[in-house]
Parts: structure tokens; sequence; C-alpha cells
């Protein structure tokens, strides 16, 4: 850690691309919800906890902080405290909130009242990663925010590419082009 860095929890990096992540978590999702199709109907229960696993252990399993949708976006998820991929720890705590959609069907209602209650869920996490202060904080969802993790281009985590300087939080958004094309001309 560098010595003139304050203490406490270290800057965020430059957020990823919000397309590719919508990218990486509609796979995701795809790959949770596929148990619904798999799986006999006859066992709704076995369905709803392997719908369950696979959404809160998504971001480990394949690799630290991959999902099937991040490693084909390019991304990873990341703990800001430490700059470590993230872990199985960090995958259950930032997608704690998605297994809530699972709840209903588990206490036996229809499918749809599940889908129903993913949706909005999804909904909420968009909104919370798209409203200006988050924005600031690297586009953190609110799961990112209790697991303390961002997802982050993965190059920059494989230190293959530099972590261009983050805008001042109240810049325009003419302000923030400006610099990102001032960083790329050589």
């Amino acid at each position: 850690m560098d010595p003139a860095e304050p203490p406490g929890q270290r800057p965020s990096y430059p957020p990823a691309d919000f397309r590719r992540r919508v990218f990486a978590r509609a796979i995701d999702l795809l790959v949770a919800l596929a148990p619904l199709l798999l799986v006999a109907r006859g066992h709704p229960q076995a369905t709803a906890l392997l719908c369950a696993g696979l959404l809160l252990f998504a971001d480990s399993l394949f690799g630290p902080g991959r999902s099937l949708g991040k490693r084909l976006a390019g991304l990873r998820v990341v703990v800001l405290a430490t700059r470590r991929p993230a872990g199985v720890r960090e995958s259950v705590l930032r997608n704690g909130v998605f297994v809530l959609a699972a709840a209903p069907m588990l206490a036996g209602a229809p499918p749809q009242l599940s889908g129903a209650a993913l949706a909005c869920i999804v909904v909420l996490e968009a909104g919370i990663a798209l409203r200006p202060l988050s924005r600031d904080l690297g586009q953190r969802r609110l799961g990112d925010f209790i697991a303390g993790t961002q997802v982050i281009d993965a190059r920059l985590a494989l230190g293959l590419a530099q972590a261009a300087p983050a805008p001042a939080p109240l810049a325009s958004r003419a302000a923030r082009q400006k610099d990102s094309t001032a960083c790329a001309s050589p």
C-alpha cells in the first residue's frame, strides 16, 4: 500500500463497461435458471436449491472472481481492500440478494412468482449501479457494497492494462470523455 494513500478502503478501479456487465449477468442468469428446464418437474425444491446455489456461487465457479458470463465478457470481481480476485465468501455475499428470488419457489409457490421476484431484484440492482453516486464509486451494485467488491476489466486485475485515473466525481460527461481521450493519446 502506498504510504501517501489514506488508511481505510482503497479507491476503486475504473468501472467495467456496463454493457459487458449486462451481457455477463444475462449469461449468469441463464446458467442459474437452466435447472428450471433440465430438472424433472416433480422436484421443485431441488430445482430451487440448484438455482439458488448457481446464483450464490456464480462468481467463483469459473476461477477466482469469474462466472461463466464474466469469463466470456472479459470481466473479473475483485475485493477492493486486498485488490485480489473475489473468492467463494465474496461471491456468496454479493449474490445473496439474488437468492431471495428462489425463496417463493422453496415455499411452494409457482416458478413464475420466483421469476417475477428475480426480475424485480435485477431492476433494483441495475438502478443502484446506475445512480450517479454509484457511478462515482465504480458502478458498484448493492451486492458489491455488501461484499466490498467491484467488477472490473480482467486485464486490470492481471496487471496487463493500466488503470486510468478516475474522473472527478462531479465532472461533466464531456470532461470525463476528454480525460479518457487524453489518456488514450501517446
